[in-house]
């Protein structure tokens, strides 16, 4: 019976243990010229503190890039916060409702080193101002037991603004913190 306590314990504390896991998908058509402008989008009068705080995030990480924020900037940028429980997948679908992808996971074993309650994700885009074409979109994610959005919006705006210079692709990165 001690051992099996033991055991257990140790299982619980090794899923702690784990590192957390930031899941970066990237588009990029074509590669983005250095240095360029952009212009935040609107948000909603009614917006949360949180998805405002986020975006602010993005532009500074963008403009410590050496993009240019102003009015009437080459391209939009917009920010997407949100906050989901990690055992929901979110897939696309067409018309009529057949699935034609996922968007989001859920939490399982082949995407998820330990404890996964939640799933926090910041999504941008960059959208050509003149033809209204995505020039690029990237979305950073992570599966958390106990970590607040606010915990992991840094790693995830850092994650994704890292993606603008290297194009299209996922990548997995792995850091300590609290999960």
């Amino acid at each position: 019976m001690i051992r099996r306590s033991a055991l257990v314990a140790a299982l619980l504390l090794a899923g702690c243990a784990a590192p957390v896991v930031t899941r970066v998908d990237a588009s990029a058509p074509a590669s983005l010229p250095p240095r360029a402008s952009f212009e935040l989008v609107d948000m909603p009068a009614d917006s949360d503190i949180l998805p405002g705080q986020a975006r602010d995030m993005v532009a500074a990480a963008l403009r410590q890039r050496g993009w240019r924020q102003q009015r009437g900037g080459e391209y939009l940028l917009s920010v997407t916060l949100a906050e989901r429980p990690a055992r929901i997948a979110i897939r696309a679908g067409d018309d009529f409702g057949k699935a034609m992808g996922t968007i989001a996971p859920a939490a399982d074993r082949s995407n998820n080193r330990g404890c996964a309650k939640s799933d926090h994700r910041l999504t941008i885009a960059l959208t050509e101002r003149t033809t209204g074409t995505v020039a690029f979109a990237g979305t950073a994610s992570e599966f958390h037991c106990s970590a607040l959005l606010t915990d992991s919006l840094p790693h995830l705006v850092a994650a994704a603004v890292e993606r603008i210079d290297t194009g299209s692709g996922s990548v997995q990165i792995a850091r300590k913190g609290r999960r």
